[in-house]
């Protein structure tokens, strides 16, 4: 596997460890390059959050997987494809591509990214990298549009997936919104954080919880400081078994971003454990959160206001049918892991 790395654990991480414990489990050996990539810097998240899932594993599994940071062109990534019998790569990767062509190593691809419009030379050896694919899995109908208005042979939608939560919480055991993510320009922090001042609702019954950080964290201590916010909680980055007790307890699950968000794995996260999403109507989050969100205008405040107070003015049997309905329909959204071992098979016996 070659993936895309910005020093930090994100939703491509999350999915690469999912699906290398799958196939670890099944007998497989894997090799994750992580490729650095402009912006690069490691805060050792991804290492704890690795060495937490490996921590279960017996030694004979562990042994079965290797992972580790590579520059772009770094002569490992080369020798690692022309030694495997099967090359995953995240994203259009094209060196990756190139050596998997150059050696005759059967290639699958999942895209997690809208294609962008232009004709410059790296968007067109995108361009290029995607076409080559044996194989071609986009994230989510959104990126599957941009990329395909006319569906290939060999493409499919697979949502990347994570380690879902398990076990519900009562709904009366639940307090207040959760958001989790970065905290970077575009993924709606700001315009949380302002609705959030705004709603002022009672800080004890409806804390407003911000999982993550980011280069915003400075201007958002600011921000609570300077207008005296009640009820947000900080937490920080959290490992993964921390981040889904966070989802479980949590009320409404609020993703509000307007940046044209590929797919939004939080809202599947919070719907396996029947916590219903509220969500902004911006690019992939708008499939995910489900046909029974609220949603908001995409960037739009007093939308945002208007979807909270609703959240907390709503009369709990109603609230109970919402949970009951934010599970509907999750399992044809969210494919099996099989599919990929499955796939990979396919093309190697073919090959």
């Amino acid at each position: 596997m070659l993936a895309p790395c910005l020093g930090k654990f994100g939703g491509i991480e999350t999915f690469c460890l999912t699906l290398i414990e799958d196939l670890i489990h099944k007998g497989a050996s894997v090799r994750l390059l992580r490729k650095k990539v402009a912006g690069f810097q490691d805060d050792g998240s991804i290492q704890k959050n690795e060495n937490e899932i490996r921590s279960s594993w017996t030694k004979e599994e562990s042994k079965r997987f290797t992972s580790q940071f590579v520059s772009p062109r770094d002569a490992v990534i080369k020798t690692a494809i022309q030694e495997s019998d099967l090359v995953h790569l995240h994203n259009p990767m094209v060196e990756g591509t190139w050596y998997a062509k150059k050696f005759s190593k059967p290639c699958v691809m999942t895209i997690y990214n809208w294609r962008r419009a232009g004709i410059h030379p790296r968007l067109l050896a995108w361009r290029w990298a995607v076409s080559q694919a044996d194989r071609r899995w986009y994230i989510s109908e959104f990126v599957w549009d941009s990329w395909e208005k006319k569906r290939r042979h060999a493409s499919a939608r697979l949502p990347v997936v994570s380690r879902m939560p398990q076990g519900e919480t009562a709904p009366d055991a639940r307090k207040g919104f959760l958001f989790i993510g970065r905290w970077v320009p575009n993924k709606g922090i700001r315009i949380l954080l302002e609705a959030y001042a705004r709603l002022k609702a009672d800080p004890h019954e409806w804390p407003l919880t911000m999982v993550g950080d980011g280069t915003l964290r400075k201007e958002v201590l600011h921000k609570i400081q300077d207008q005296r916010i009640q009820g947000v909680q900080l937490p920080g980055f959290v490992n993964e078994s921390e981040r889904h007790r966070y989802t479980r307890y949590a009320k409404w699950m609020v993703t509000p971003p307007h940046t044209q968000e590929d797919l939004g794995l939080t809202p599947l996260e919070a719907r396996s454990v029947g916590v219903p999403c509220i969500a902004s109507t911006d690019g992939g989050v708008q499939e995910t959160a489900g046909p029974h969100a609220l949603f908001c205008k995409s960037g739009d405040i007093d939308s945002l206001v208007l979807c909270m107070r609703k959240a907390i003015q709503m009369e709990d049997s109603q609230y109970q049918e919402l949970s009951r309905l934010a599970k509907v329909d999750l399992e044809q959204y969210v494919r099996p892991l099989n599919e990929y071992a499955n796939e990979y098979l396919s093309l190697i016996h073919k090959g």
